[in-house]
C-alpha cells in the first residue's frame, strides 16, 4: 500500500507451497515424523520447478498488474 501511495509500484506476490520435494525432508527431526512424511510426498510431492514456473509467470506479467498470491499444491493432493 505504501508503494502505491509513493507510485514506486513495488510489485509483491505471496506464494503458497504445499507438498513441493525440497530438501526440507531430510531435516525433520523426530523420525516417526520424518518416515511419515517422506512417504506423503513420495505420493503427493512435485518438483521445485513447479514453483519456479508459477514465479516465473508472476515477473512475465506487465509492470502495471500485481499478482497478490498463489495456492500451489499437487493435483492428486486436492
Amino acid at each position: 500500500m505504501e508503494s502505491a501511495n509513493e507510485g514506486t509500484n513495488i510489485r509483491t506476490t505471496t506464494l503458497y507451497p504445499a507438498a513441493i520435494n525440497t530438501e526440507l525432508l531430510n531435516h525433520i527431526g523426530d523420525q516417526t515424523t520424518a518416515t511419515n512424511m517422506k512417504k506423503f510426498y513420495q505420493q503427493h510431492g512435485i518438483s521445485p520447478a513447479a514453483i519456479a514456473r508459477v514465479v516465473n509467470f508472476a515477473i512475465d506479467q506487465p509492470e502495471d498488474v500485481d499478482i497478490s498470491e498463489f495456492t500451489i499444491y499437487p493435483t492428486n493432493q486436492a
